[in-house]
């Protein structure tokens, strides 16, 4: 049976916890603040609920925390720049809410996160060039998130990517020749590979040639 209500601000009266999983109910209102009080937490996963609201700040304290997983609510506002302070964070799932704005800065100090997931988001402005500063990443999904300018150069020093995901953006300019440096990889999930190189000739918007390759998986 699925929980109802919202989260109670008492929770920050568990400071022993360290893992707080609320995923999949039919929770509704927002995370409170006294969430930050909860510092000895490893994994908050509040995904699959209809939560509302803005990430507070606060989310910043639970500097031990590996894995935040939000994705599939209704979170509105900006990823709030205290995400820098979590630098034991290896997982972030943040897809399908509704956040905006720009991606901050601070998120180059995650250096030891392995999987990024901000897609499906109402973003605006460019892929910040600190997502370079994430070399462990093997996974970056930015699908459909309304990100404009031209593919950061920079993300030609993820060596450890597997997967990279810019399918439905607003992206524009030819592919850096340092992202065509590293090689191939998976789009949509699929099991085509697709090797950037191949088409570096093509002088045309990100978005559209994207938009092919997502279309030719599914197709095939």
């Amino acid at each position: 049976m699925n929980s109802e209500g919202s989260i109670a601000t008492e929770i920050g009266l568990l400071q022993n916890l360290t893992d707080l999983v609320l995923a999949d109910n039919d929770l509704t209102g927002t995370i409170p603040n006294e969430i930050g009080l909860l510092t000895g937490l490893t994994n908050l996963d509040l995904r699959m609920n209809d939560l509302t609201g803005t990430i507070p700040t606060e989310i910043g304290l639970l500097t031990g925390l590996t894995d935040l997983m939000m994705y599939d609510n209704d979170f509105t506002g900006t990823i709030p720049s205290e995400i820098g302070s979590m630098t034991g964070l290896a997982t972030v799932y943040l897809t399908g809410n509704d956040l905006s704005g720009t991606i901050p800065n601070e998120i180059g100090l995650l250096t030891g996160l392995t999987k990024l997931f901000l897609d499906g988001n109402d973003f605006t402005g460019t892929i910040p060039s600190e997502i370079g500063l994430l070399t462990g990443l093997n996974f970056l999904d930015l699908v459909d998130s309304n990100f404009t300018g031209t593919i950061p150069s920079e993300i030609g020093l993820l060596t450890s990517l597997n997967f990279l995901n810019l399918v439905n953006n607003l992206l524009t300019g030819s592919i850096p020749s340092e992202v065509e440096a590293l090689g191939a990889y998976h789009f949509d999930g699929g099991t085509s590979e697709v090797n950037l190189k191949r088409i570096s000739f093509l002088n045309v918007a990100i978005q559209l040639y994207f938009s092919v390759v997502s279309m030719m998986i599914h197709l095939f």
